[in-house]
């Protein structure tokens, strides 16, 4: 079931325009990174996420991270870091707020531990505290 569920949004996610995060170096890290066996990816556009306000939501998750998958990602990440208008960080969690237009906010989200990384990219008028309050419960 839960594999039936994963190709549903995969293949959802496949008649949308994954290039929504070009502009940000965090772009080359998904279409390097996500095809890869230990990477699980999921793209979803407005139609399913215009109840959070949401237009776009990118995500990769790599199942046991080499380092030089790991070293990739935080190069890429620090590229939109310096340009980011909000960061958040704690041990392990990093949310960067980039510059917005046209009324839209971008936001990407990274996790990383010994057994995974997780990397999102979202876009849409919501606010962080939207977000969070959403998604980010526990």
């Amino acid at each position: 079931m839960k594999r039936i569920l994963w190709l549903i949004l995969i293949l959802g996610g496949m008649c949308i325009d994954v290039q929504a995060q070009k502009g940000f170096a965090i772009g080359a890290a998904f279409d390097e990174l996500a095809v890869k066996k230990n990477a699980t990816e999921v793209v979803m556009g407005a139609g399913r996420l215009k109840k959070y306000h949401l237009s776009f939501f990118h995500s990769m998750e790599i199942k046991k991270p080499s380092a030089a998958e790991q070293q990739r990602i935080e190069a890429l990440l620090r590229n939109d870091a310096a340009q980011a208008i909000l960061h958040e960080e704690t041990a392990g969690h990093k949310i960067y707020e980039l510059p917005g237009r046209k009324g839209m906010h971008y936001y990407i989200f990274y996790r990383c531990s010994s057994h995974s990384i997780i990397l999102i990219y979202i876009e849409g008028k919501a606010s962080l505290k939207e977000i969070k309050e959403q998604f980010l419960k526990n």
